[in-house]
C-alpha cells in the first residue's frame, strides 16, 4: 500500500499522502508538528525561562564567557544551549518564546534527518520515512522538540556523534575522519550537559563493538587523535569560563556539584531503579505498543542495524537507572533507537526489507497496538467521566482532549478488527498527530494563566520602580523556579532571592518603601508588627497562590497586562 501511494499515486488525496510518506514530506510534517503556534504562549517554569533568562542576559549584558541567570552566574549547566538561544535572538535584540524554542526545534529536525539516514543505511527508504514519523510522533520527542530545555540539543549532538560511528562500523566512512567527528561530537554535547555527552555515545559505540566480538576496531577510530581534539575543545571553554568568568564561576564545582553528588545521591529527583519501566510507556506513546515486539525482534535476529540498536536503547536506559537522580526527560537519546527499532518490525512484517533468518508475524503489531487503542479509548471515556473534578484544566479542554482520545482508540480498534495492518499501525499516530495540534494551539493558550509569570513580572517592575531606583532591590522569598521568570518578563529585574525569613523581615522593617515576592502562605508566617504593615500589591496562582507585597500602600496600582 505504501509504496504503491509513493511511487504510482492516482488521485489528488493519493498525491498528499504519498508526499507525506516521502522524505521531504515527513520531515515537513515534523517542522509543522515542531513549530505550530510556537510562539502563542509564554515560557512557562521551571526549565524554559531558566535557559531564556541566561541567553537573555547574555545579549543584553553581553557577558557570554559564562551563563547569568537573575544577575548572578550560574553553574547549573554548561553554557552551549545559552549560546545557542543567545545567537538566534541576535538579530531581534532580546530573546522571545520563539528564538528560546527554536534552537530545540532544529535540533530535532536534525536528529531526524540522521535517523533517516540511518535507517536508509540498515534498512530501506520506507523504513527509514516510517522511523522518522515514529520518532516525530512520540510524545516525549514532540514535547522536548518544541520546549528551551536541553535536551533536544543532547539528543541531537549524542546521535551526531552515533551516526559517524555507525558509519564507520558498517565500513563507509574510514575511522580517523569518524573518531575525529565523533569526539568533536562528544565535546560539544559535555558543553551542552556535562560528562553525560561523552559517557552515553561512548558506552553505547564500546558495548556495540564488544557484542560485535571487535573491541580491537577501537584501534582504527582516531584512539589518539580523537581523544586529544576532545581535550582541546573543553578546555578552550574551560579557559573561558576561568578567565571569562572573572573568578566567579568554577568549573570543577559544577562538575562535582551538577554530576558527582547528582548522580550519586540526587538533588531534585531521586526516585528508585524500575523509575524508567513505569515512565517510559506513556512518554513512548503511540507506538508503545510495538516496542516490545521491536526489542524481540532485534534480539533475536542480532545483526549489525539490531545490536548496535539495542545498544543504543538499553545502555542509555540502563545508565540513569543506575544513577540516583532520574527524569522522564532523561532517556530522550534512546528514542531514536527505539523509533528505528519500531520500524523496522513494521518493515518486517510488511515485507518491505528482506530478512535473514528470524520471521515474526502481525499479531505483534495487532496485539500492540490492540492494546494502545483499548486504553485510549478507556481513557476517553474515563476522561469524560471524570473531567468534571479535574480542577487544573477548563471543563472544555478536558471534554476536547476526550474526545480526541476517544476518536484515536475507536479507530484504531476499527482497523484491527477489520484485520488492515498498515492503518492499525498507524492510526493511534494519527490521532496523536491531531491532538498536538490541538494542544499547541488550543489547550497551551488556555493555561497560560496558569503557567506564566508575565503578568507578575511587570506588576512587580512597574511598581518598584521609584524603590529600585532609589537602590532598594526587591525580594524573592522561597520562590523556587520563579526568580527565572520574573527576570525575564520584567527585562532584567533582578530579585534579591533568600530562603532566610529574617532577611524578609528585614528588608520589610525598612521605612522607605520596599517591596518582596512571597508564597501568600509565607505572609501569615511573618511576625504581628511585620504582617499588619504589609499591603498585597497583586496576587496570582503560578502552581501557588503568589504574592506582591510592599511595606507601605502603593500611590497608584501597577498596570496588569
Amino acid at each position: 500500500m505504501l509504496q504503491h501511494l509513493m511511487t504510482r499515486p492516482s488521485s489528488s488525496a493519493d498525491r498528499i499522502v504519498a508526499f507525506v510518506a516521502s522524505p521531504r514530506g515527513i520531515l515537513l510534517l515534523a517542522a509543522v508538528l515542531f513549530l505550530a503556534n510556537l510562539w502563542g504562549y509564554d515560557l512557562w517554569a521551571p526549565d524554559e525561562p531558566y535557559f531564556a533568562e541566561g541567553a537573555r542576559e547574555m545579549v543584553v549584558d553581553g557577558k557570554w564567557a559564562v551563563p547569568h541567570v537573575n544577575g548572578v552566574v550560574t553553574t547549573d549547566k554548561p553554557p552551549l544551549f545559552f549560546w545557542l538561544i543567545a545567537f538566534v535572538s541576535l538579530p531581534f535584540g532580546s530573546v522571545y518564546s520563539l528564538t528560546a524554542r527554536l534552537p530545540s526545534v532544529l535540533a530535532a529536525l536534525g536528529t531526524l534527518w540522521l535517523v533517516m539516514r540511518l535507517g536508509r543505511r540498515t534498512s530501506d527508504p520506507r523504513t527509514a520515512v516510517l522511523a522518522v514519523f515514529v520518532l516525530s510522533t512520540s510524545f516525549m520527542f514532540w514535547e522536548k522538540a518544541r520546549w528551551a530545555q536541553i535536551d533536544s540539543t543532547l539528543c541531537f549532538l549524542i546521535w551526531a556523534a552515533l551516526s559517524v560511528f555507525e558509519a564507520f562500523r558498517a565500513g563507509d566512512l574510514d575511522g580517523r575522519r569518524a573518531g575525529m567527528l565523533f569526539w568533536s561530537a562528544a565535546a560539544l554535547a559535555v558543553l551542552a550537559k556535562g560528562p553525560v555527552g561523552l559517557l552515553l555515545p561512548l558506552g553505547i559505540a564500546c558495548f556495540t563493538l564488544m557484542a560485535d566480538r571487535n573491541l580491537r576496531a577501537w584501534k582504527r577510530f582516531a584512539p589518539l587523535m580523537g581523544p586529544l581534539v576532545f581535550a582541546v575543545i573543553i578546555a578552550a571553554w574551560m579557559v573561558l569560563a576561568t578567565v571569562g568568568g572573572q573568578g566567579e564561576y568554577s568549573v570543577w564545582g559544577a562538575l562535582k556539584e551538577h554530576f558527582l553528588e547528582r548522580g550519586l545521591h540526587g538533588m531534585h529527583h531521586a526516585y528508585p531503579w524500575y523509575y524508567y519501566l513505569i515512565v517510559l510507556p506513556p512518554q513512548l506513546l503511540p507506538w508503545t505498543g510495538l516496542v516490545p515486539g521491536a526489542l524481540y525482534l532485534a534480539a533475536r535476529r542480532r545483526d549489525d542495524p539490531d545490536r548496535f540498536l539495542l545498544a543504543a536503547a538499553l545502555f542509555v536506559v540502563v545508565f540513569f537507572s543506575i544513577s540516583t537522580e532520574k527524569r522522564e526527560l532523561y532517556a530522550l537519546p534512546a528514542y531514536p533507537a527505539f523509533a528505528l527499532m519500531v520500524a523496522r518490525l513494521v518493515g518486517h512484517v510488511l515485507g518491505w526489507y528482506e530478512s535473514k533468518s528470524t520471521r515474526v508475524g502481525p499479531r505483534w503489531i495487532f496485539v500492540g497496538q490492540g492494546i494502545v487503542g483499548g486504553v485510549l479509548a478507556l481513557a476517553g471515556m474515563a476522561l469524560f467521566a471524570v473531567g468534571h473534578r479535574i480542577e487544573e484544566a477548563p471543563r472544555w479542554v478536558v471534554v476536547l482532549v476526550g474526545v480526541i482520545t476517544l476518536a484515536t482508540g475507536v479507530s484504531t480498534l476499527v482497523s484491527l478488527v477489520r484485520r488492515r495492518l498498515l492503518p492499525t499501525t498507524i492510526a493511534p499516530a494519527a490521532g496523536f498527530v491531531a491532538a498536538y495540534l490541538t494542544v499547541a494551539f488550543v489547550i497551551y493558550p488556555a493555561f497560560e494563566t496558569r503557567k506564566s509569570a508575565r503578568p507578575l513580572a511587570v506588576a512587580m517592575r512597574e511598581a518598584s520602580a521609584d524603590s529600585r531606583a532609589a537602590g532598594h532591590r526587591v525580594v524573592g522569598y522561597r520562590l523556587g523556579n520563579l526568580p527565572e521568570p520574573l527576570a525575564f518578563y520584567s527585562d532584567g529585574v533582578y530579585t534579591l532571592e533568600t530562603g532566610n525569613q529574617d532577611v524578609l523581615v528585614g528588608h520589610l522593617a525598612q521605612s522607605e518603601q520596599v517591596f518582596a515576592v512571597v508564597n501568600v502562605v509565607d505572609i501569615d508566617a511573618l511576625p504581628t508588627e511585620i504582617r499588619d504593615r504589609v499591603v498585597v500589591v497583586a496576587r496570582y496562582k503560578l502552581g501557588n497562590d503568589v504574592a506582591l507585597i510592599s511595606n507601605a500602600p502603593v500611590r497608584a496600582p501597577p498596570a496588569i497586562p
